[in-house]
């Protein structure tokens, strides 16, 4: 793997990830594996500030092992997911202080839609290009998983979403027997990023790629907010 170089970069002080950019930060995300970036990720939510680091390692791994397996399933049985989804493109209202929104998933009554937002995408592109990582995320991979990540939030509405709750194994109360499962904040954005990683058949985790803008948010000044939906490849609430 090639270490971030300016060659690579965006080609001026101007863009979102210029010569002063946190190359140092981008080396170490892009020597991480995916569970230690999924935890990393997870830590940065206020829910999880004071979790054990074991605790959130575990959950990380049975939200990445969740996605691959959504990817595989959709990957035997296309016609299985046949919701018609609109996919809208927008030219700016991706890029925000603080937050990066690359494509955002609307459940509507009417029909389900896709926004995607280009101005974010050429920002996350720009990112990756000033990692070094410009090869693993051309624009049309960003785009692509992009797209996969809010299928992948489509498809944890109702049943799958109870199963990844039910996988994570949070619970919230137990009385003899009886146990009630708690919700995971972040696990869901967790397994859409895998999903993405395995359905677009990716090098490199996305989930590289929203710890690098991170990274570029809070060098910059603006703390970044964790796998919430206001993350690159999330949706917003």
């Amino acid at each position: 793997m090639n270490g971030p170089t300016h060659q690579d970069g965006p080609g001026g002080p101007g863009g979102p990830a210029g010569p002063g950019a946190p190359y140092a930060e981008y080396a170490r995300i892009g020597a991480a594996d995916e569970v230690d970036l999924a935890a990393g990720l997870l830590s940065l939510i206020p829910l999880h500030e004071d979790r054990d680091p074991e605790r959130l390692r575990e959950w990380a791994a049975r939200a990445l092992a969740f996605g691959r397996e959504l990817a595989a399933s959709a990957e035997r049985a296309p016609a299985a997911d046949t919701a018609r989804t609109e996919v809208v493109e927008e030219a700016v209202g991706g890029l925000a202080p603080g937050e990066v929104l690359l494509a955002e998933y609307l459940h509507r009554p009417s029909g389900d839609r896709i926004v995607v937002y280009t101005d974010a995408l050429r920002h996350a592109h720009r990112v990756a290009r000033a990692a070094g990582w410009g090869r693993d995320f051309p624009p049309s991979a960003v785009r692509r998983a992009a797209l996969a990540h809010e299928e992948a939030h489509r498809m944890l509405h109702g049943a799958r979403g109870r199963a990844l709750r039910d996988r994570l194994g949070h619970d919230l109360l137990r009385l003899g027997p009886l146990r009630l499962r708690g919700h995971v904040a972040g696990a869901d954005e967790i397994a859409a990023h895998a999903y993405a990683h395995a359905r677009c058949g990716l090098r490199r985790s996305p989930l590289a790629l929203t710890a690098a803008i991170a990274a570029t948010l809070e060098h910059q000044g603006t703390a970044p907010g964790g796998p919430d939906p206001g993350t690159p490849l999330g949706d917003r609430p």
